[in-house]
């Protein structure tokens, strides 16, 4: 992976997508994300169980076209929105230097199917429902 844009919005929410629970965030935030490079992705995460849903978006994405996505779509929970960019997210020293600069604690994960998210408090992050 080469260049990666990615747009992190931490919602005030914390939810289980599986379970069918959203409450305000107490410790840790659900995520919506937006990886842009050869190939966009939307990621959202959910807090309590560590789900993350990923879809490929399959076409062409603007930094500007994912913020409104998120604003419309989010708005009403959303905490703080960050537009990292990442010029080799697979240099960790980069990437601690761009999370650091933005004031985020957590870590750049790299899949190798090709997407990367900001994994917020460095847990496993793994698929545990499908979205209906």
């Amino acid at each position: 992976m080469n260049e990666l844009i990615l747009v992190v919005a931490l919602l005030s929410t914390e939810s289980s997508y599986k379970s069918e629970i959203e409450r305000p965030a107490t410790s840790l935030e659900d995520t919506i994300q937006f990886a842009i490079a050869a190939e966009p992705w939307r990621i959202r995460t959910y807090a309590i169980d560590h789900d993350i849903h990923i879809y490929a978006i399959g076409a062409r994405l603007e930094v500007r076209s994912a913020e409104a996505h998120i604003d419309k779509h989010y708005g009403d929970i959303l905490k703080k929105r960050y537009t990292l960019k990442f010029k080799n997210p697979k240099d960790s020293k980069e990437v601690a230097r761009v999370l650091m600069d933005a004031g985020l604690k957590g870590t750049l994960v790299v899949a190798p199917a090709g997407f990367a998210f900001y994994n917020p408090d460095r847990q496993q992050y793994r698929t545990q429902s499908e979205p209906k």
